[in-house]
């Protein structure tokens, strides 16, 4: 994992970086991902994000056990930095945790210490460096520092709703707060490249499943599928 930035984490968190009321009359609430719903947020990337996203998909990490439990605690590891965003809705007086972005703080050229284990995790984890050895965010953003984000989950009964946009837009003032002032992810489906171009991300580059074959792992030799690295500037 990157251990370069460290968070203070005092009284004053978790902090709300949106909140609205919708027509029903339910609060909904986007701020930091406090300690105490770390495992709830692992369950809810386990069982939205896994089955679902395109790479974990087509590398079936579902049904692997064992990169389960590494996918597991790669999160926990990054859900630590305490710079995750939550969604909750707030109704009868009930709050329930429905969505996240796992995000974190990247310095250029700092060491990255993953544990990966698993056949599944480790054809994911290459994909990742794949994107990453191609496309250099830093570079573009000409930046030494970005919030860099690692599964945008929504839970499925709540699909539809907008959640991930509002999720995309609270990283600029979770950013700003601490100084850094761009952002970048890679984005695997068709729905979220959409969705993040329409949030104001511009795409820096593309890399095919059928490139991800080519680099030995296991995915289709489809020229048609592919992910894309999108940014985005908050200074400006």
């Amino acid at each position: 994992m990157v251990v370069g930035f460290k968070r203070v984490w005092d009284s004053s968190c978790p902090l709300i970086w949106d909140q609205w009321v919708d027509d029903n009359g339910t609060t909904w609430i986007i701020q930091d991902l406090p300690p105490e719903d770390d495992e709830k947020a692992i369950k809810i990337l386990v069982e939205n994000l896994c089955p679902d996203e395109t790479l974990c998909s087509l590398s079936k990490i579902s049904e692997d056990p064992e990169s389960i439990k590494s996918i597991s605690n790669f999160w926990r590891g990054y859900l630590a930095q305490r710079m995750s965003l939550a969604c909750y809705e707030v109704k009868d007086g009930r709050k329930k945790l429905v969505a996240l972005n796992v995000c974190l703080v990247q310095t250029q050229g700092e060491e990255v210490n993953d544990i990966v284990e698993g056949a599944s995790f480790k054809n994911l984890y290459g994909a990742l460096k794949v994107i990453d050895d191609k496309i250099d965010a830093f570079k573009s953003l000409g930046m030494s520092q970005l919030l860099y984000a690692l599964g945008l989950v929504v839970c499925r009964e709540y699909r539809g709703s907008k959640l991930g946009a509002r999720i995309l837009a609270a990283r600029k003032p979770l950013s700003l707060h601490h100084g850094v002032k761009g952002t970048a992810t890679v984005f695997t489906g068709p729905a979220s490249q959409v969705s993040a171009a329409r949030a104001g991300f511009t795409s820096i580059g593309t890399v095919t499943m059928k490139e991800l074959a080519e680099n030995g792992l296991n995915y289709p030799n489809d020229e048609k599928i592919y992910v894309k690295v999108m940014i985005k500037r908050f200074d400006e």
